[in-house]
C-alpha cells in the first residue's frame, strides 16, 4: 500500500488556517484595545560641507558610507523618527506570559507593519516636500543597515528632535518604545534616486517572516 502523500498537504493547510484565524483575532484585538500610538518627528537640514561619507550639519557631523558616492551633491538632510508606542509592546509580553505565543508573534508583527507603513509615510511626506522644492531625494537610510552604521542613532534622533514625542535611545544605540525606527534622507538636485523597495534593501529579506509577498 502506498502512503498517503496528501498528509503533509493537510497538515500545512491546517496550519495555514489555524495561523489566520489567528491573524484575524489579534487584528480585533489591537483594535478593540487601541494598541497602535503613532508618533514622529523630523526635521530637515541645511548640509554646510561634505568629505567622503562625512557631511556636516553644524549641531551634528555624520558618517553616511551610504552617500559617499553623491555626497558634494547633498544640500539638505533629513532626519527623521517615528513609533508606534508602548501599549503594544506590552500587550506582547502578557500574551506571551499567557502561553498564547503565536497570537504574541503575530502581534509583534502587525507592530512591525503599523510602524514600518508610518515611516513609509513620514518619508513619503519628505519626498514630496522636497519635489516642491524642486529637488531630489535619496533612498532612507537606518542606523544599524548596510550604508549607516549603528553608532549614529544618537545623532539621527537629536537631529529629528524625536524625545519631543517621546522617542529615546539606550547608550548602545537600542530605542525606546522598541516599536520605533530612526532614518535620514538626503536632498539634493542632483541626488541619485533609488526605486529599491525596504525589503529589498534589507539583508534579512531572505528569512523575514513579515515580508510581503
Amino acid at each position: 500500500m502506498s502512503p498517503d502523500t496528501g498528509v503533509p498537504g493537510r497538515v500545512a493547510a491546517r496550519a495555514g488556517a489555524v495561523r489566520e484565524r489567528v491573524r484575524r483575532e489579534v487584528r480585533a484585538l489591537a483594535q478593540d484595545e487601541s494598541l497602535e500610538e503613532r508618533a514622529a518627528a523630523y526635521r530637515v537640514w541645511p548640509v554646510r560641507s561634505t568629505h567622503g561619507a562625512r557631511i556636516d550639519l553644524g549641531e551634528h557631523l555624520l558618517d553616511i558610507p551610504g552617500l559617499a558616492c553623491c555626497s558634494e551633491r547633498i544640500t539638505w538632510m533629513a532626519a527623521g523618527a517615528c513609533s508606534i508606542g508602548r501599549r503594544l509592546e506590552r500587550r506582547v509580553a502578557t500574551l506571551f506570559r499567557a502561553r498564547r505565543r503565536l497570537h504574541a508573534l503575530e502581534l509583534d508583527a502587525l507592530g512591525t507593519e503599523w510602524l514600518f507603513a508610518l515611516s513609509d509615510r513620514i518619508v513619503a511626506r519628505i519626498r514630496r516636500d522636497a519635489r516642491r522644492a524642486g529637488l531630489r531625494a535619496s533612498a532612507e537610510l537606518n542606523p544599524g543597515d548596510a550604508g549607516l552604521a549603528l553608532g549614529e542613532q544618537h545623532a539621527v534622533l537629536a537631529l529629528a528632535e524625536a524625545r519631543s514625542q517621546g522617542i529615546t535611545t539606550t547608550r548602545l544605540g537600542m530605542l525606546s518604545p522598541v516599536k520605533s525606527l530612526t532614518f535620514v534622507v538626503a536632498l539634493g538636485d542632483a541626488i541619485p534616486e533609488s526605486s529599491a523597495l525596504r525589503c529589498d534593501r534589507c539583508a534579512g529579506r531572505h528569512r523575514c517572516s513579515i515580508r510581503p509577498t
